[in-house]
């Protein structure tokens, strides 16, 4: 048992319980042999997740206790994964801070089986081992690829930021892509892009409210607009770890502090907490509310939203609303809102990444 803090007491004591069961059995010193390769030399967060799903496997086969198993790893390879993480160039604080995210989730899992030391968001946990995805405070940042089908356009004077939507995408009647939240279209509309003469023609997002404007097409001329972003490219996205500060003083310092770090100009984030419903259920004052004001709504497919389970829990379905009982203020005001028909959405999201990144940065 490796002697470190990011683990609790009960984790640890249930680690070293389990590491001298594990390492008597052959396949599992294969098992690791091979998560290790994959997440500390071929530096592949996904396939190391894959490696350990099998060991699981086995493990249940055995009646062991199956999903203590990549914990029992990480503990292994620790040592290897600090020295790793360093030799990356990665600070220190943000090392531990970014490794504190595990001791969430064993939490998280504890939650939902009776008590039980266990983990199962095995490829996110790994992509913060591989240094994938780094924790500057309050916030986690993470190199992706930009996949959200709209161009992010730059006025040249002002700065103004507009989203224009890629062509062949089917919105419904409010501006959401069709199926979103298994809702019904009554009328669809389907997106188109040109570009001719310098000018792009085609819909925009409604930066507020979130959805596409499927009222009417839009222009900008090139020579005015500056396109900032598009799919394919590398950008930054932004993570809400669970229980984090979001009051605005820590908000501002998380982005000022990773900001020395990376390169882009732009932040993008997929979140519930990018809702602009959230307005409906929330005090204006609410930090969730101010840091949703941070950023520039775009509409994104998904087919229930993400607030149902982060805030009613992982195991909530619609038809236990009724019954659902409340043990926060926002669970109360969001089981009220759903009760009365409303909906709530998955959200995704931008802002520029500046010096002069504040809560009051998008001007909505």
């Amino acid at each position: 048992m490796t002697e470190h803090s990011i683990f609790r007491k009960e984790t640890r004591a249930a680690v070293a319980a389990s590491s001298a069961v594990y390492e008597r059995q052959p396949y599992f010193i294969r098992n690791y042999s091979r998560c290790r390769e994959l997440l500390l030399t071929e530096k592949d967060p996904e396939g190391a997740a894959e490696a350990v799903r099998f060991g699981i496997m086995h493990a249940r086969l055995l009646h062991l206790d199956c999903y203590l198993l990549p914990i029992v790893y990480i503990d292994w390879m620790l040592p290897e994964l600090l020295k790793d993480l360093k030799k990356q160039g990665i600070p220190d604080t943000v090392i531990m801070e970014s490794l504190r995210d595990i001791e969430i989730w064993i939490q998280s899992y504890r939650k939902y089986h009776q008590g039980q030391v266990g983990l199962d968001r095995i490829e996110w946990v790994f992509r913060s081992l591989a240094g994938k995805v780094q924790r500057f405070g309050s916030l986690q940042f993470e190199k992706v690829t930009y996949e959200f089908p709209f161009l992010v356009l730059e006025n040249r004077q002002s700065g103004k930021l507009q989203a224009m939507a890629y062509p062949d995408l089917v919105a419904d009647q409010d501006g959401y892509f069709a199926g979103t939240n298994a809702r019904k279209s009554v009328s669809i509309v389907k997106t188109e892009l040109e570009y001719r003469e310098g000018n792009l023609h085609g819909y925009c997002a409604d930066l507020k409210r979130g959805t596409l404007n499927v009222e009417e097409k839009a222009s900008y001329c090139l020579e005015n607009w500056e396109v900032k972003l598009v799919p394919g490219e590398e950008a930054v996205a932004v993570h809400i770890p669970e229980g984090a500060d979001l009051s605005p003083d820590s908000i501002d310092a998380s982005l000022h502090a990773a900001k020395s770090y990376y390169e882009n100009s732009i932040l993008i984030c997929e979140s519930w907490m990018l809702d602009p419903h959230l307005e409906l259920i929330l005090p204006q004052t609410s930090r969730v509310v101010n840091f949703m004001h941070r950023f520039y709504k775009i509409p994104v497919m998904a087919d229930r939203p993400q607030i149902l389970e982060r805030v009613m829990g992982f195991d909530f379905t619609m038809d236990k609303l009724l019954q659902f009982p409340c043990t926060t203020s926002l669970q109360s005001a969001l089981k009220k809102y759903l009760s009365e028909g409303n909906e709530m959405f998955t959200t995704a999201g931008f802002m520029p990444w500046n010096d002069n990144t504040t809560g009051r940065n998008t001007g909505l």
